[in-house]
Formats: C-alpha cells, sequence, structure tokens
C-alpha cells in the first residue's frame, strides 16, 4: 500500500473511531473466538484477546531501560515495540490543522503509531473525558450499536466491572475483510486508546501474532 493511501487510511480510523465510534476490520475464526471468551474473567488483570492473553496493570513487566520502549511520563502510558525494525511516532506529524483543531474539540491531547516498513497497524490515543461519571460500557455499546448498523460483527467484548478497562474487536466480513481491536484504559478523567487496524490474528504467521501479541501487552497506563 502507498504511503500516502495508508496515511489517509490512519487518519480517517483515527477520526472515525473517535468521532463516529467506529472501526473498520477483517476476518475472524469464531470457534476460536467462542474458546477464548470462556476463558475471560472480567476484572482480573488478565484479559483475552485476540493475539492472546493481555496481563493489565503490571508496568514493571516491561523493561524500562530498553530502547524499545516508549514511555510518556506527561501523559501517563507506556508502550514497547518488538524489535528495533519497528519504529514510534507521533500522530501529530501526520494531521493537518484542520483535523488537529477538529480532535482538540473532542478532547485529543496526543497520540503514538507503532509501526513497521510505513504499515500502521497500532495507534494509541489519549483523550480528555469532560463527561462526568463517564461510562466505559456505555461508550463501548454505543460503538457497538453503530457498527452493527453497518453489518460489521463483534467476535467479542470485556468491559471491566470497575470501569477502567475494555476490550473489544470488530470485523467486517465484505471484500475487504478487515479486523481491528481497541483496548481502552480509563484513568483520571482521561481515556486512553490502543488500536490495532489490519488482518485477522489466524491470517498472521507465529512471528507476526507474537510481535502484536507483544505491542498490545506492553500498552499500559502509568
Amino acid at each position: 500500500m502507498e504511503l500516502n493511501t495508508e496515511r489517509r487510511l490512519v487518519r480517517c480510523a483515527l477520526i472515525v473511531s473517535i468521532i463516529c465510534g467506529v472501526s473498520w476490520m477483517a476476518m475472524w475464526d469464531l470457534s476460536n473466538l467462542a474458546d477464548s471468551q470462556n476463558n475471560v474473567i472480567l476484572g482480573t488483570q488478565i484479559a483475552v484477546s485476540g493475539f492472546g492473553e493481555i496481563t493489565l496493570f503490571d508496568p514493571q513487566k516491561v523493561d524500562l531501560f530498553s530502547v524499545n520502549v516508549y514511555q510518556d511520563s506527561q501523559l501517563g502510558f507506556q508502550i514497547s515495540k518488538p524489535n528495533d525494525i519497528w519504529e514510534i511516532h507521533s500522530v501529530l506529524d501526520d494531521l493537518n490543522s484542520d483535523e488537529l483543531v477538529s480532535l482538540k474539540t473532542k478532547g485529543f491531547l496526543d497520540g503514538v503509531y507503532v509501526e513497521q516498513n510505513h504499515d500502521r497497524r497500532f495507534m494509541v490515543t489519549v483523550f480528555d473525558i469532560r463527561q462526568e461519571n463517564f461510562s466505559l460500557h456505555a461508550y463501548i455499546d454505543n460503538q457497538i450499536a453503530l457498527m452493527e448498523s453497518k453489518n460489521a460483527i463483534i467476535p467479542f467484548e470485556q468491559v471491566s466491572p470497575q470501569n477502567d478497562w475494555a476490550l473489544f474487536a470488530v470485523e467486517v466480513s465484505d471484500r475487504t475483510n478487515q479486523y481491528g481491536e481497541q483496548m481502552l484504559f480509563l484513568k483520571d478523567n482521561r481515556l486512553y486508546m490502543l488500536q490495532y487496524s489490519g488482518t485477522s490474528p489466524q491470517s498472521l504467521d507465529s512471528d507476526q501474532k507474537d510481535d502484536f501479541k507483544q505491542i498490545m501487552d506492553s500498552f499500559e497506563v502509568i
């Protein structure tokens, strides 16, 4: 995919996922998903992603002295890349002034891409939440209702009863066969979102799947 086309898609994914609550996704093996859902214990430190088990609320699992770790102490999150082939860049580098102004009015603070060879599979965004008693469950329900109205499928949805994290996936089984996941944390009136967009975990080779799981597992609010 050409870089300019990829940038347009990422811009669209960022704006649509926040403003409209829509992410466009891909194929999924439903039998494996059913097994994953049965293993989820909500409210614990383990969530089940399409890439495998994700450990939550354990920042110490990441070696902060590693050159592959990105930590933003001002915004309050950290994420790591699997190796030096991957890069981490600010999303601000790819937003024009009109897009940035629009997002700022919705509480957008900043974010990063985690990419390999200009393939921006992962994006982190941070938003100020100005709504009192913000409910992750209601937010996810609204997104899901909108996506289902566009014939998208929700393979799984996990929301913490403590209203501090959520994880869900969406697939579109049309000619594009797109898949995506969003992992969200709510802390100190800030919404932290890690979004994956691309092909389904079942279509990846073992090395790719391990790399993607490592990225998902490394994302922490600090």
